[in-house]
């Protein structure tokens, strides 16, 4: 039909079919939605799963969703007129989702959070997907590795998340997604705000990757191996830690999380405790502290003493008489709910409460 894109792209309709194994049994009769953006990326995974071959897949029903964060001015109202007319000429049913988020520190981690959450709520029952690649799970290790991340931390992009995302492109190079869009003659948008160097993951993509694949030629496949292979070790880690979880009572609640230290011989000693503190952070949906952080948090709650510390994202570490709890900062504003945490044993040991 004149205005349609029919294209067809076998390579990477097999390879969207093949990673429908990684769906659980109890997602696979759930509806599909698709994350786009308006960019190429996303663009590329719209026009593949707007085929048959794909969408036929997904009985219950395939659509598009777009998410407005507001931030650009006239520039987020063309990515929505964008994807409009894609969706348009894929036959595919869109709705768009305001998100704002105010500018100010950690924008790209608080919109990441928000967007999800927007998603979540507009589609509770449908797999979500995004066009999370290769080249994005390259960068991603890399950002990792600077970070100080464990063996959990460098499995990168998990190709299927708990709940319900969904990413059928992590072994598709950016160049092919590109490649998908030009034979589609689709003009994707560009988002201004991906040139900005002073965030971290850009310089990694706009400079240092492109350098290194110079160097060393085929460096971001190697990456993603690296985190599919630690991906593979995963669920045996995750037994691991889900015994020492039990072992140390972990809690969870809407405020942060709390354990027991007293209950292991040798915090400091065990590697599995930083893994497990890790673990939980990303379970809330924040970004662990950094490993160097960790480490001392861990001599510290271990000791005999007491005290608070900032750090991260804003989270709170309150810690005394083994016990140590994490909350997120603006919930203890003004409060003392969790001075229990500590006060036995902060009478001890005035001296060592410490900020930073």
């Amino acid at each position: 039909m004149e205005g349609r894109l029919r294209p067809s792209f076998p390579g990477l309709t097999e390879t969207v079919v093949a990673a429908l194994a990684g769906i659980p049994v109890g997602w696979r009769d759930r509806p599909l939605a698709l994350c786009l953006s308006g960019g190429t990326d996303s663009s590329a995974l719209a026009i593949v799963c707007a085929q048959g071959a794909v969408r036929e897949r997904f009985p219950s029903g395939c659509e598009a969703l777009h998410v407005r964060h507001r931030l650009r001015g006239a520039q987020s109202q063309g990515d929505a007129d964008s994807v409009h007319e894609l969706c348009g000429k894929l036959g595919l049913p869109l709705r768009i989702l305001d998100a704002p988020v105010a500018v100010g520190p950690g924008l790209e981690a608080r919109a990441r959070a928000e967007r999800y959450r927007v998603l979540r709520a507009a589609a509770p029952k449908a797999v979500l997907a995004t066009a999370h690649h290769m080249d994005d799970q390259a960068e991603t290790i890399i950002l990792r590795l600077l970070r100080g991340a464990h063996v959990r931390g460098l499995a990168g992009i998990r190709p299927w998340r708990e709940d319900g995302i969904w990413r059928p492109l992590l072994r598709t190079s950016r160049s092919d997604l590109e490649r998908v869009c030009e034979d589609a003659m689709w003009i994707a948008r560009l988002d201004s705000s991906n040139t900005d160097r002073t965030f971290q993951r850009n310089a990694i993509r706009l400079d240092l990757l492109p350098d290194w694949e110079k160097e060393a030629p085929g460096v971001a496949h190697a990456l993603a191996q690296l985190a599919e292979a630690s991906s593979r070790l995963s669920p045996a880690l995750d037994r691991a830690l889900d015994r020492l979880a039990h072992r140390c009572a972990l809690m969870l609640d809407d405020r942060g999380f709390s354990l027991r230290l007293n209950s292991m011989s040798d915090p400091e000693a065990d590697p599995e405790l930083i893994l497990l503190l890790e673990r939980t952070w990303s379970r809330l949906g924040r970004r662990p502290w950094a490993s160097q952080q960790l480490r001392r948090l861990i001599s510290d709650a271990a000791g005999p003493g007491a005290g608070r510390r900032r750090g991260g994202q804003g989270e709170v570490a309150i810690w005394g008489g083994g016990n140590l709890r994490i909350e997120r900062a603006n919930l203890l504003e003004g409060s003392t709910l969790t001075d229990s945490v500590y006060s036995s044993a902060a009478e001890t040991n005035r001296g060592r409460n410490t900020q930073g």
